[in-house]
Parts: C-alpha cells; sequence; structure tokens
C-alpha cells in the first residue's frame, strides 16, 4: 500500500514538472538569450546612460532635482534596486533586462495557452517573442520597459476578455503608469487608444458595464496612489518633474510631428512582415463579423492585437532610435493562430503564416542580435572586440567594440584608460560629461552632471527652445550648488556641451588629450550673477 501511494506520488510530481517544464526551458532561453548578446559590443551614451542612472540613484540623487532628466525615472530606481542587491556591475544591469525578457516571455505563453493555442505553438511564439525584443539591445532600455509594461495592459485586457473576468481591469491602469514612467511614450498613445477600445467593449457587454468601469476607476486610484507615494519616497519634486517630463518632452514631440514628413510607402516597406498580419488579422476581423457565430471575445483579441501593433509602428516611426518593434510579428501571428479555425477551413494559410513569422523573425534576429544593428554595429566585425575589464572589473565580461573604433576597439580602450587616470589624480569636486557613463562609478566617484542625457535639443533644451532659459538656470544652479570649478568633458570633435549652455566668458577651454577637453568656470560672468 505504502509502495502505491509513493508511486502514485511520483507520478503527480511528473505530471506537474512536465506541465511546466515548458516553462522553464522558455524561462532559461529568453533570460540567457539576452544575456549573452547584452555583452556584445555597444553604443557608449545610450547602452550606458541607464547605468549611471541607477549608480545615482543608489547614492542618492534624485531625478529631476540633481539631474535634469526627459526620461522615465522609474528605470534608474529599478537600476539602483539590482545593484543594490547584487552589485555595481555590467552583470547585474544585463541581469535586469534579461529578467524582464523572461517575464515577458513566460507572459506570452500563458496567454497563448489561454487562447486554446497549443503547447508547442504557444512556446514557439513565446520564444520568437523574447528572441526580439530585449536582445536586440541587450541593456535595460526606456523604450523597451515603456513598451513592456505597454504590452502586459493590452495582455490583461485580452485576458479579461477571453476569461470573461472583469477583476484583470483592476490591473491595466498601473501597467499604463508604470509604461509612462518608463518613458511618455508609447504609454501615451496606449492610452489614447484603450478608451475607446474599452468603451467599445461595454457597449457590447453592457451587463458588465458598471463592474468594467468600477475595476478600471479603482485600479486608477491604485495607480495615482503608487504615483504619489514613489514620489514622495523618492523626494520627487513634481513641478520639476512637470517642466522637464511634461513639458520640455512634449516641446520636443509637438516639433517632431510638425516637421515630421509622413510616408506611408516607407512604412509599408520597413515593416512590411508587421503589416502583413496586420492584413490577416484585419481579413479575420470581417470573417468573424460576418460569419454565422459571432464570437465577440475574439473579434475584440484581433482588435486589441492590432490596435497594439499600430500604436508600435507608430510610436516607432516617430521616434529617433533603431528599429525594435518586430518582436510583435510572432505576437500577431499567434492571435492569428487563435482564431485561424473560425476562419478558414484549412490550415494551409495557418502554415503559410507560420513560415512567414520564422522566416522574418530570423532575419530580423541575424540583423539585430547577430550584427548588433540596434547599437550601430551592424557593419562592425565584432571579432575584433577586446575585453572590456581592462577598464575595471565592473565592466568584466564586456566583449568591447563600439562604432567610434570599429578597427581598432584596443585604441579606444587605451584613451579610455588615460582619462580614468587623469580623473582620479584631480580630486576636487568636478562635473565629468561623458558618453561613457561607467566612469564615475569605475572612479568610485560622482559625475555631477547637470543632466542624465547629452543629446543637444533632445535630452535638454537648446537656445531655439522655450524651456532653454530654464534649463541654463537649472545647469548653472548645479555647478554652483555643488560648488563646481570644473567641468571634465570627453568628445568626439572638439565642441563640448557645455558650450552650448554658457556664454564663452564663462569658462576657458583646455584639450587635454584626443578624448578629453577640460573647462575651468568663471563664476564672476554674467551667467553666474
Amino acid at each position: 500500500m505504502q509502495l502505491k501511494n509513493y508511486l502514485m506520488q511520483q507520478k503527480k510530481l511528473i505530471q506537474v514538472f512536465s506541465r511546466y517544464l515548458p516553462v522553464i526551458f522558455l524561462g532559461f532561453f529568453a533570460f540567457f538569450i539576452n544575456y549573452y548578446y547584452g555583452f556584445i559590443g555597444l553604443m557608449p551614451m545610450d547602452n550606458t546612460v541607464l547605468y549611471n542612472g541607477g549608480y545615482k540613484v543608489l547614492n542618492g540623487f534624485i531625478p529631476f532635482k540633481d539631474y535634469w532628466l526627459v526620461t522615465g525615472p522609474l528605470l534608474d530606481y529599478l537600476n539602483a534596486m539590482f545593484f543594490l542587491f547584487l552589485d555595481v556591475s555590467w552583470q547585474s544591469f544585463i541581469i535586469h533586462s534579461s529578467a524582464i525578457n523572461l517575464f515577458l516571455a513566460v507572459s506570452s505563453y500563458f496567454l497563448f495557452i489561454s487562447l486554446k493555442i497549443k503547447k508547442n505553438y504557444s512556446l514557439l511564439y513565446s520564444a520568437l517573442i523574447c528572441l526580439l525584443f530585449y536582445p536586440v539591445v541587450g541593456t535595460p532600455f526606456v523604450d523597451h520597459h515603456a513598451t513592456f509594461f505597454l504590452i502586459l495592459a493590452f495582455y490583461f485586457f485580452i485576458s479579461a476578455i477571453n476569461n470573461s473576468n472583469n477583476i484583470y481591469f483592476l490591473f491595466i491602469p498601473l501597467c499604463f503608469c508604470l509604461s509612462f514612467l518608463s518613458k511618455q511614450t508609447p504609454a501615451a498613445y496606449g492610452i489614447i487608444v484603450f478608451l475607446p477600445l474599452i468603451f467599445l467593449y461595454c457597449f457590447f457587454k453592457k451587463d458588465s458595464f458598471k463592474q468594467i468601469i468600477f475595476n478600471s476607476f479603482l485600479g486608477s486610484l491604485i495607480s495615482l496612489a503608487f504615483i504619489f507615494i514613489f514620489f514622495y519616497i523618492a523626494n520627487i519634486d513634481f513641478k520639476l518633474f512637470y517642466k522637464q517630463y511634461i513639458q520640455f518632452a512634449s516641446s520636443i514631440g509637438n516639433y517632431r510631428f510638425a516637421n515630421y514628413n509622413f510616408n506611408l510607402l516607407n512604412v509599408i516597406e520597413k515593416y512590411k512582415f508587421i503589416n502583413f498580419f496586420i492584413i490577416i488579422l484585419t481579413i479575420s476581423i470581417i470573417k468573424l463579423w460576418f460569419g454565422k457565430d459571432k464570437n465577440i471575445k475574439k473579434i475584440f483579441n484581433v482588435l486589441i492585437a492590432i490596435s497594439l501593433a499600430l500604436i508600435l509602428i507608430f510610436h516607432q516611426y516617430y521616434t529617433l532610435n533603431q528599429n525594435y518593434i518586430f518582436f510583435i510579428i510572432p505576437f500577431l501571428c499567434a492571435i492569428f493562430h487563435s482564431v485561424n479555425d473560425r476562419i478558414f477551413n484549412k490550415n494551409y494559410v495557418l502554415i503559410f503564416c507560420v513560415l512567414i513569422c520564422i522566416f522574418s523573425v530570423t532575419k530580423y534576429h541575424l540583423r539585430f542580435n547577430e550584427h548588433r544593428k540596434f547599437n550601430e554595429l551592424e557593419k562592425v566585425n565584432l571579432d575584433k572586440a577586446v575585453n572590456a575589464g581592462q577598464l575595471g572589473d565592473q565592466l568584466k565580461g564586456l566583449k568591447w567594440i563600439t562604432y567610434r573604433y570599429p578597427e581598432n576597439p584596443q585604441k579606444e580602450i587605451e584613451n579610455l584608460l588615460n582619462v580614468k587616470k587623469i580623473l582620479s589624480l584631480d580630486n576636487s569636486k568636478k562635473v565629468i560629461i561623458t558618453d561613457y557613463q561607467f566612469l564615475a562609478s569605475l572612479l568610485n566617484t560622482h559625475d555631477y552632471s547637470p543632466n542624465q542625457w547629452h543629446h543637444p535639443s533632445v535630452s535638454f533644451p537648446l537656445e531655439d527652445n522655450k524651456y532653454f532659459n530654464d534649463y541654463k538656470f537649472f545647469f548653472i544652479n548645479s555647478l554652483k550648488d555643488n560648488k563646481i570649478d570644473f567641468i571634465y568633458e570627453t568628445v568626439e570633435k572638439n565642441k563640448t556641451i557645455t558650450e552650448l549652455i554658457l556664454n564663452n566668458e564663462c569658462y576657458s577651454k583646455t584639450k587635454i588629450n584626443d578624448m578629453l577637453i577640460k573647462l575651468k568656470i568663471n563664476k564672476s560672468c554674467h551667467d553666474f550673477k
């Protein structure tokens, strides 16, 4: 009898293990595929700015107060948390983005299973999504985090409809909140599209209208409470947040919308595989609507998927970053898979779509992961990369190569070692403005830079922007408050960030070497009075 009970227990354990084995496999794949690519090459500014942001917050600096910020503060705090519990290192940095990639993969898998897609296909689509999501950049990135939380909001919407469970609407506002605190867009676009979708769904589900609105409203209150608590604990000044994150950032967005020439053919060609699935899903909606069995759940699942794809295309088109949205292809294919049996009698169309999905993901995997196109390394021989651990143990394992020194990455390392030595010999309190934003942590000091990002006109205003005087006041006050007499800048050319902000009489400039310029601040000039 005991043997029989033992065998029954073992059988149950095997069943549980086999049930979760695909999830375990998927989790390992999603985590380590990003972990692998996160150590291959980098773009100095974009791949290191959040590293420095996490280091700053860990050391008590406050976004918007201690440094001008136009991207979401959430990532600085998340990076600080990973640095706190692990250590300040490139490894901890990549573990952060890898964990998000894992979470997206597993969430996608359970969503597809709930849509009655077979396990092997759910596993395939989820693996393809995580292959093209975070690995294209490798490091934590504002667009990816913002998109991740946006996707979760739409996943919750689909789950609410598919499972007829309105409790999911409680979590949607928080997802939008986290997305917005990562970056203003695509969260803002998502909210604009999302509200009509909810009211449209309520029109068809009148009996659930009150519960949906109540849960959404309650979720919104919880989200607002989260923002107030977050700002209070972090000691973030709401006025500074509004000035930098809302007003100035909106001026950049408005300028782009006013001056960007929309090219429909370019959008069609650039996102041809996404557009292919949008067309397939549009046909699916028409067939579902006019079919004998008008399944509202299936119709809305497809409509939500199309809406998400269009939001991401719109966001990608108006952002200056490299393309990163091709991960949406397997998601769209999975949604079509979930409705295919109600549209076509045969599986020929589905098989063709799956093949298109695999082909396109393979194409973009080679371009963005293997060739590191997002980090502008597509035409660079990655085999020439050298060990970044030469700069310090924090960067151990990183294969150093950038678009700046593609033929001789060791020369860039040597230049940085020289810069590091010069900065370490200067014991004064100084500002370090650099694209290599790990330098402060390597030196175990602070950069005291008045702004986090160093993209002129995008991350801080120039003279032609109406917020320039606000930024100039912020910049000068930062130098005064921190008692700064010298600014060091690493530059590609001879032009510095400081020269874009201060008048000529406010500084004297000395070129130390090919990479480093030192500016002495003249606090008796007119700007400082």
